[in-house]
């Protein structure tokens, strides 16, 4: 176990401002804590405008959030919050920190010039007055940098942490090619629209260090605080954005029909032919990839092995390439164009996924196929998701494992293509050899070193075609391996005397079983 105190730091960011006005600025931080790479690991975001609005400066509610967490960021903008002349929700949240000396980051937005509720401009000249140093932003993306910038610093200053130049180009590849679609907030569905039981596996993955289960309001919470879902103050109702949709939604497509999959099965190397099946998944992402491995599973071939005493079905194709194949489709498409959907086609030697969107960043492809480089994400807040839900694991890696999955499996390496707009992958099967699909290392059960002495490869053979037929006879083994009566007899009788094999029946009737099949 790490005795390093940083090993398990999370520290807890409390961001605080004027709701409506700031809105989108507000989902940009919870986007930003999410999808960097960095701040990902070490801050987890905490906003209180889940809760309707007259209840914020209930000390019970939202007090009870911030003194919990570590750093307090404050943005100031044009309103104050309150038109009563009291106190805003705003102003109590500040007076709190200050209280308990949590560390403060203050963003101001616009420039010196800038026009402000006189509310506003008091509890500004109240913050500057307390010795605040500020930033200034004019947009979102400004805000983004700032923020970023400021808490590596803290982070590097207290603890002596600082992101890899790696995560830097990360973190600049996602501000520069980050799509805006999966964080749109939907007006259009509520969070009866989402699965209980989807919501529940993602709040798992936000929080899998809790030691109890969690309840249906701390899951809402987890979902709000990364950026799944928001809350309307205007119709007090909490709703998902759109990568929450696509993640928990029962069925998404209902929203937005271009996010489904088209997988076709072909009995032949071509589309000629009519598709066996002719299946248009409508589900979340999860539910997407688990309907479309079921189908590649029941619609392509498995062969049968023997490895030490077992018989085993080797499917066609490595699930793991599978899964990986797909969630590189779905976590990577350009969901922005309506017109285009996931398209799978399963050919008799081969599978084609091919996904709206050319790869962000540009990458060279053969670099890419190589799994030399990695992919920027242009859907970082359902990219990350699928990180929380364990579909994927580190983004950009997916074609790593896709080549060791294949390889592994006795097959070609995944290639991959473009077609005008569209990136194309495939995964080349066996075809008509069969035979070379290899069984993974972890099912193999190794016989003892003393019985794998005594086994010549001919004796292998033998066990192994009584495990696959159920029973073999001296007469098989002649016609099998060309060898003479006694001969066959007496590979026999060593393996059994190995307990390898068993003897029933007597004569002309005699076979050996398996004595552990």
């Amino acid at each position: 176990m790490s005795t390093d105190p940083a090993a398990h730091l999370k520290l807890r960011v409390f961001i605080s401002s004027v709701q409506k006005e700031l809105e989108e600025a507000r989902m940009q931080l919870r986007v930003l804590l999410t999808s960097d790479p960095f701040l990902l690991r070490y801050t987890v975001p905490k906003l209180f405008e889940k809760y309707p609005a007259p209840l914020r400066p209930d000390k019970k509610a939202y007090l009870k959030l911030l003194e919990k967490c570590q750093l307090y960021v404050l943005l100031i903008g044009k309103e104050y919050g309150s038109d009563s002349g009291v106190k805003s929700a705003t102003h109590h949240e500040y007076d709190f920190a200050q209280e308990n000396r949590l560390p403060t980051l203050v963003c101001v937005k616009g420039d010196s010039g800038f026009k402000r509720a006189d509310a506003e401009e008091e509890f500004f000249e109240r913050v500057k007055a307390d010795g605040h140093t500020y930033s200034r932003f004019k947009n979102n993306p400004e805000l983004h940098e700032i923020v970023r910038e400021r808490l590596i610093a803290h982070i590097k200053e207290h603890y002596e942490l600082a992101p890899t130049k790696e995560e830097d180009k990360l973190a600049k590849a996602n501000t520069a090619f980050a799509s805006p679609f999966d964080r749109q907030r939907l007006h259009e569905r509520e969070l009866g629209d989402l699965s209980p039981a989807r919501v529940t596996a993602l709040a798992l993955g936000l929080d899998p260090e809790s030691r109890k289960p969690l309840k249906p309001a701390e899951q809402e919470q987890l979902l709000f605080d990364r950026g799944y879902i928001w809350f309307n103050s205007i119709k007090e109702q909490a709703r998902p954005t759109a990568a929450g949709l696509l993640l928990a939604g029962n069925d998404p497509t209902s929203l937005f029909p271009h996010c489904r999959i088209q997988l076709d099965v072909y009995p032949g190397r071509t589309s000629d032919d009519e598709a066996v099946v002719a299946e248009t998944i409508r589900s979340n992402v999860p539910g997407a990839i688990e309907t479309a491995v079921s189908i590649i599973r029941k619609n392509t071939r498995r062969t049968p092995r023997v490895v030490g005493l077992k018989r085993i079905e080797l499917p066609e194709y490595p699930e793991i390439a599978l899964r990986e194949a797909l969630v590189n489709a779905l976590a990577h498409r350009d969901y922005e164009d309506p017109s285009q959907h996931v398209i799978v086609e399963v050919f008799y030697d081969r599978i084609v996924i091919t996904n709206p969107g050319l790869p962000v960043g540009h990458p060279s492809l053969k670099r890419l196929e190589k799994g030399e480089s990695r992919s920027r994400s242009r859907n970082p807040l359902l990219s990350q998701g699928l990180v929380f839900l364990k579909l994927m694991e580190e983004r950009g890696t997916g074609i790593r494992r896709m080549r060791a999955a294949m390889l592994d499996h006795g097959l070609e390496v995944p290639h991959v293509g473009t077609d005008e707009d569209r990136f194309v992958l495939t995964l080349p099967g066996p075809d008509n050899d069969l035979g070379r699909i290899k069984a993974p290392a972890s099912a193999a059960e190794a016989l003892p070193q003393s019985v794998l002495e005594a086994l010549n490869p001919r004796r292998r053979a033998i066990l192994e075609l009584g495990i696959s037929n159920g029973s073999v006879t001296n007469r098989q083994v002649q016609m099998q391996f060309k060898v003479v009566r006694d001969t066959a007899h007496r590979d026999l009788s060593i393996l059994c005397d190995l307990k390898l094999l068993q003897q029933e029946g007597k004569g002309r009737a005699t076979r050996y079983v398996p004595k552990n099949p």
